[in-house]
């Protein structure tokens, strides 16, 4: 969430008195957004945002998991501006402060088993959310997203949006008579859409069998809508960690590789979405390395953390690569030390290495990373739109994901 979005901040502030005897002085921020209203015009929408507490940088992400988990919407700010980044404001809708603030601290007041258990659920995924449009594709993410969920003890949700093409056509004539229709034809299209979840479902199940993954929990929603509206509006209800979605690449009209669906779900949703290519890795266990692609923004320090976090239970080393255009920069040499610096602190004993590569351009660099260093998956942040627009080019496309098929995990900056 940029903070050029705000007024002119307001210090005022309060103690505020929850259980457990904690206090807790917030400070308000007027937040001044536009909204469109039903008829289409723009209104003006003020909301206050408190922050609830100053924490390490590792600390505020971790309880910003926490909140978001819990269905309250909160982001993180850095104290100081510049990098590295040390300390960070925890900020949340006022009308959340008093349920963040509990939370907030039951997590700090744990200890010793309990704050490594308190801990560990903050990190783990609880939930993942799979659309699924009955195709192989979408079976290779059911997959996946399983396998994950075996680790994590999560459940999965496989959610199929069914749409009727008749919606689309509205006749002059005969009106009551195409309403009987046009029912009959959602019936049939509902039917069709359950029977093929139900064998979905059967599918899943007896590749558990064989995979000797048992007790996770695989349930399924079904919604009328548009494919894109009905998932992005899904989501923000379920609260899945994880959005996991297939693929096919090029089609045989040239379309880009992700498809209509899966980019605009990409460039709308506030969660993490995982694409899988056609013919990519069918588990977690077979992604041994992760390229992170990074421009040095400081929502790359937020974005790290979580992927450190996803695969902390896995042994998968991470690549944090900056792409140097045309010669390296003493600048880019100085960014990267800052992030190699604050990763170590916060980690000591994580597989993960730094390296500035020059190259003529940003899919010749990657391209040449990921065959030269056996890159498995591929992963960014998609803030400022900067580096997602570069890498969301056909010529681009075609390259990272129909050539070598590599996995992309997307992390969403709020700023």
């Amino acid at each position: 969430m940029c903070l050029s979005n705000y007024r002119q901040p307001e210090s005022r502030g309060r103690f505020l008195e929850i259980p457990h005897g904690f206090y807790q002085k917030i400070y308000y921020i007027c937040r001044c957004r536009h909204v469109h209203n039903k008829g289409g015009n723009m209104k003006l929408i003020k909301e206050n945002i408190v922050t609830v507490g100053n924490f390490t940088w590792s600390r505020a992400l971790l309880l910003q998991i926490l909140l978001q988990d819990n269905g309250i919407d909160c982001f993180v700010v850095p104290k100081e501006t510049g990098l590295p980044i040390g300390n960070g404001d925890l900020r949340v809708k006022e009308k959340d402060v008093e349920t963040a603030l509990r939370l907030i601290n039951e997590a700090l007041e744990e200890s010793g088993s309990a704050k490594e258990y308190a801990v560990h659920k903050i990190q783990v995924i609880r939930r993942i959310l799979v659309p699924v449009d009955f195709s192989d594709i979408s079976f290779n993410a059911c997959r996946f997203a399983v396998s994950l969920a075996a680790i994590y003890k999560a459940e999965v949700k496989l959610v199929h949006v069914f749409y009727n093409p008749a919606i689309d056509v509205s006749p002059y004539a005969d009106h009551y008579a195409y309403q009987i229709r046009l029912v009959d034809s959602l019936r049939e299209i509902e039917k069709s859409a359950r029977e093929h979840m139900l064998k979905l479902e059967h599918k899943i199940k007896i590749w558990c069998i064989k995979e000797n993954l048992s007790q996770i929990r695989i349930t399924s929603k079904m919604i009328n809508g548009n494919s894109t509206d009905e998932i992005i509006s899904y989501s923000k209800k379920y609260r899945p960690a994880l959005i996991i979605m297939g693929t096919r690449g090029l089609t045989r009209d040239n379309y880009k590789a992700f498809g209509r669906v899966v980019s605009r779900v990409i460039e709308t949703s506030d969660i993490p979405v995982l694409a899988l290519p056609a013919g990519t890795a069918k588990t977690i266990s077979e992604i041994r390395s992760v390229l992170y692609a990074t421009d040095f923004d400081p929502s790359d320090y937020s974005a790290i953390n979580r992927l450190i976090q996803m695969l902390s239970p896995f042994d998968i080393k991470i690549h944090c690569v900056h792409i140097c255009l045309v010669e390296k920069k003493p600048w880019d040499t100085v960014k990267l030390d800052e992030l190699k610096d604050h990763l170590s602190r916060e980690y000591k004993d994580i597989n993960i290495t730094f390296q500035n590569m020059i190259s003529d351009n940003l899919v010749n660099g990657l391209e040449t990373y990921i065959r030269d260093n056996s890159i498995h998956a591929l992963a960014v942040t998609t803030h400022k739109r900067s580096l997602l627009e570069k890498i969301f080019i056909p010529s681009v496309a075609r390259k990272i994901f129909s050539e070598t098929g590599k996995p992309l995990l997307v992390f969403h900056s709020k700023e």
